[in-house]
């Protein structure tokens, strides 16, 4: 009977000390979890301030307050896909005009009539077609892109004009 108590006994105390083991083995994967957790969340919080960071430098460059030919050169890249996305978002935008049912505002793209005299959707002043297109344009000096002439900053790349 001792013999069966005995048995019984180390056979609980190794039961016991697996579930110690185990216990012990999730509280390091729960901490490890926790640390990646937070280790991921200061990458990301890293990554959105250099962004922002870059995005700062890049405006500089642009505006030219901030004089570095080396930056400038890293930059050019940027400068050549805001073109590109600039000159697709005007393709768009005289697609959308084209096919639209009517008039659209020049500046959201809502459907107008020959009537309004402002935007129903934004406020901005309507103007007739006629008047927008030969209104005349005139040649960035930063992006080449042409703007009218009666703009304060490009359209394009954001500089004085």
């Amino acid at each position: 009977m001792s013999d069966i108590q005995t048995k019984l006994g180390e056979g609980l105390n190794l039961l016991q000390g697996s579930l110690q083991q185990g216990k012990q083995k999730l509280q390091i994967a729960q901490e490890i979890s926790q640390l990646k957790k937070s280790l991921q969340e200061a990458i990301d919080q890293r990554a959105n301030l250099m962004i922002k960071i870059g995005e700062h430098v890049y405006k500089m460059l642009r505006v030219s307050s901030l004089h570095d030919d080396t930056l400038a050169e890293m930059a050019q890249p940027l400068l050549d896909l805001d073109k590109q996305i600039y000159q697709i978002q005007q393709s768009l935008e005289k697609l959308n005009k084209t096919t639209a049912t009517g008039n659209a505002c020049s500046n959201c793209g809502s459907p107008v009539s020959e009537n309004d005299r402002f935007c129903g959707s934004c406020g901005f002043k309507v103007e007739s077609m006629n008047s927008v297109d030969h209104e005349e344009r005139i040649q960035c000096g930063t992006c080449s892109a042409t703007v009218p002439s009666t703009a304060q900053f490009c359209g394009c790349c954001g500089v004085k004009i």
